[in-house]
Parts: structure tokens; C-alpha cells; sequence
């Protein structure tokens, strides 16, 4: 009798401490999950295979009154611009990928100035939309080891077209022209890139080199009630020009985000 009740003690000791043994474990566990942070991942090596969306926005304001100049006095100058391009890439090597994008902008200026010491004024309106698709290289330097900041330079082969209408009044009178460009040329935009998480970046670019060749058809109208002479009338022209770009324009400066994957 005294055998049995000793192996039934030391059998429910045994159950007893795998019981507590499991508890001991399991409040283990929980409390390493509670005190053990998840880490925030930022970061991403560009390897070939990766594609890139992204888009980038530029714009400016200009408003100002009462400038003196040398020969000309600005009573009004006001514009609002804008650009959005929007972009996508494939890595064929480690942090260079080639890509097509879109691109575009409106430009609206109205401008009343007295010209030659107040001998007439002049009332400028001009409205344009513009278009444009282009192709590119684009190169990535990490310059962190976790690869969260990268340095780019985009080198892009591009196309554009803008076309809208122009109203001058000279004195009393009206002249109205609608202009079509074309364009094509090589531009490089540097910029600088940083992952916010492992596939979302914030974007920052800027155009500052372009060599360009443009053609502009210029169509004139004359209102029928107040021409002008037909010494002072123009004619319809075709202007082209080959420039290399150094100017720098807040048009020019590119904020956005792009998506890895």
C-alpha cells in the first residue's frame, strides 16, 4: 500500500512540474514579443530585375508691380506654372535603369508695361499647354551602407510640342497670335533619392544642362474693326533655334515619390 500511494505522489510531481514548466515558457515568449520592438526597414539595393514608378511636380508663382527698368516700366507682372512628369524604369544592372516618361505642364502670364520712356503701352496675355515623352538612363550611387540615400543623375533623349494663343494691345490696338513649338534635344537632371520604407521614396530632381533644337510656326489675326496699318502688321513666320540651356528656372526642380518593386 505504501508502494503504490509513493509511485501515484512522484507520477502527479512529474505532471505537476511539465505543467509549470510549459507556463514558465509560454510567459516567456509573451513577454520577449512585448518587450522586443519590430524595427522600422528603410532601404533598398537596386539589383537588375527592379521597376520603378514614380512621378515628380514642379511649379512657380510670380506676381510683382511698379519696376523700373532701363527702358521698360512694369506696372503688372503675374504668372502661375506648372509641370508634372510621370515615369517608369527597368534595372538591366545593378543601380542603372533605363526608362520611358511623360510629361505635362500650362503656363499663363499676363504683363502691362510702358515702353521707351511711356511712349505706348503694352498689354501682354499668352496662355500655352505644353507636351512631351522622353527616354532616359538612369544611374543610382548609394552613399549609405543601408542604402536608404542614394545620389541620381538622369541623362534623357526628349520631345516636345506647346502650342497656345497670345494677345497683345499696343496703344488701342489688338493683335492676336497662336503659336505651335517643337522641340527636341538632350537634358541631365541630377537629384537625390531616399527610401522612406523598403519600396516607397521621396524624389528630388533638377534639370540643369540641356542642348535643344526647336521649330515655332507663328500665325497673326487682326481684329477687323480697329487693324493696324499694313506697315505695322506682321507675318505669319516659322523661327527655329539650336540652344544650350544653363538658365535655372524653378520649372526646373522636380519634387516627387517613386515605387520599387
Amino acid at each position: 500500500m505504501k508502494k503504490n500511494l509513493l509511485i501515484l505522489l512522484m507520477g502527479a510531481m512529474s505532471v505537476g512540474l511539465s505543467f509549470g514548466t510549459n507556463d514558465v515558457e509560454l510567459l516567456t515568449k509573451k513577454q520577449d514579443s512585448i518587450l522586443v520592438p519590430v524595427a522600422h526597414s528603410a532601404g533598398k539595393r537596386l539589383t537588375k530585375g527592379t521597376w520603378l514608378l514614380g512621378g515628380t511636380l514642379s511649379a512657380k508663382s510670380n506676381s510683382l508691380s511698379d519696376i523700373d527698368l532701363l527702358v521698360l516700366d512694369v506696372e503688372g507682372f503675374d504668372q502661375r506654372a506648372f509641370n508634372v512628369r510621370v515615369e517608369g524604369s527597368y534595372f538591366y544592372k545593378e543601380n542603372v535603369s533605363v526608362g520611358l516618361g511623360l510629361q505635362y505642364g500650362e503656363n499663363k502670364v499676363d504683363l502691362v508695361a510702358n515702353l521707351l520712356d511711356n511712349s505706348y503701352t503694352r498689354n501682354i496675355r499668352n496662355f500655352s499647354r505644353s507636351y512631351g515623352a522622353l527616354g532616359f538612363i538612369k544611374n543610382h550611387i548609394p552613399i549609405s551602407s543601408n542604402n536608404v540615400f542614394y545620389v541620381t543623375n538622369q541623362t534623357e533623349l526628349y520631345y516636345g510640342y506647346k502650342s497656345g494663343p497670345s494677345e497683345t494691345y499696343i496703344g488701342e490696338i489688338l493683335e492676336r497670335n497662336y503659336a505651335v513649338k517643337h522641340s527636341m534635344g538632350v537634358s541631365i537632371r541630377p537629384g537625390i533619392l531616399v527610401f522612406l520604407t523598403d519600396d516607397f521614396a521621396f524624389d528630388l530632381n533638377m534639370g540643369i544642362l540641356g542642348f535643344s533644337h526647336s521649330k515655332e510656326d507663328v500665325s497673326y489675326e487682326y481684329p477687323e474693326n480697329n487693324p493696324p496699318s499694313e506697315s505695322n502688321r506682321k507675318k505669319d513666320s516659322t523661327n527655329k533655334s539650336t540652344d544650350l540651356n544653363l538658365k535655372f528656372d524653378l520649372l526646373k526642380i522636380g519634387f516627387g515619390f517613386s515605387y520599387y518593386f
